[in-house]
């Protein structure tokens, strides 16, 4: 596994695209988790996609993942106005070499669930046949903590369609696409119980992206909440264990730490990173 650099919580500082790539480069991260928009206005700013491939092999710095820019959760007209660009954006992306794209999905909705997932199958296959015309993966991520599931004091809605690794899997058969995997999140493996044992039987063709964090110590499955992560192997999940079940399960992709939290890591970006690279090392990452 390769490790990338996520801006979540990152400091109080706002970096542009080179600053953030500088950023993963001066501590020693092999790829960045980065918005597209944010790549194409550096771009320009170097002159043009070529001169943004040649400074990012300059800093030795990949550009692991990006996020997906289409607002597939609204109504069709705006889904429909989000894909259409995408195609442009997509091969921008096959240009600087960024092959996998990530999405999250609430637990519960308010829809009719069967109705839901058709449309939302139906999308999803739409933005992934997209994608594969540009040699790109795309990753959902389900999002575990009780407290978002129906009849949570956070519900997302009224009925639960897709909140483990089951009902994940599930809605991909039913996308139907090979290039639709999955972003598998520590905390929501944890809020899942989801064992090492589960982890070891995907494959690395399922998993199109990681992220690790920790849930604060004595807040147990039940009590942890979706914004109040720590830094890896400051709480209490067992993280050695879920990157076994990765190592089993054959990932050779990017693992990024995603600390969702009420305050940043540190007051700077440059301390967060160096937070975030020495809890990593701290992993054997």
């Amino acid at each position: 596994m390769k490790i990338s650099l996520n801006g979540a919580r990152l400091g109080n500082d706002r970096l542009t695209f080179l600053e953030f790539v500088d950023l993963a480069a001066r501590h020693e991260f092999a790829g960045v988790d980065f918005g597209l928009g944010g790549a194409m206005n550096a771009a320009t700013e170097l002159g043009g996609t070529e001169a943004l491939v040649a400074h990012l092999a300059e800093k030795g710095v990949t550009p692991a993942v990006f996020g997906l820019e289409v607002d597939w959760r609204k109504d069709e007209e705006t889904f429909q106005s989000g894909l259409a660009s995408l195609a442009e954006k997509t091969q921008f992306a096959q240009a600087i070499g960024a092959s996998r794209c990530c999405t999250w999905i609430l637990p519960a909705v308010n829809d009719d669930p069967g109705e839901w997932k058709a449309t939302t199958a139906q999308r999803f296959a739409a933005i992934a046949d997209i994608f594969a015309d540009y040699g790109v993966r795309l990753g959902l991520e389900w999002v575990g903590p009780h407290h978002l599931r129906a009849e949570g004091e956070n519900a997302t809605g009224k009925t639960n369609v897709v909140y483990n690794l089951p009902t994940t899997l599930q809605l991909i058969e039913q996308i139907g696409r090979e290039n639709v995997g999955l972003l598998v999140d520590s905390y929501h493996c944890y809020t899942t119980e989801l064992a090492e044992s589960d982890l070891a039987q995907l494959t690395d063709a399922q998993i199109v992206h990681v992220h690790i964090n920790d849930a604060p110590k004595g807040v147990g499955v039940a009590g942890a909440k979706d914004g109040q992560r720590v830094l890896p192997g400051a709480g209490e999940i067992d993280l050695p264990g879920f990157l076994r079940g990765l190592h089993s399960a054959g990932y050779t992709g990017y693992i990024a730490t995603e600390v969702l939290a009420p305050e940043p890591i540190a007051e700077t970006a440059e301390e967060a990173a160096g937070k975030v690279r020495a809890a990593l090392r701290d992993l054997g990452l």
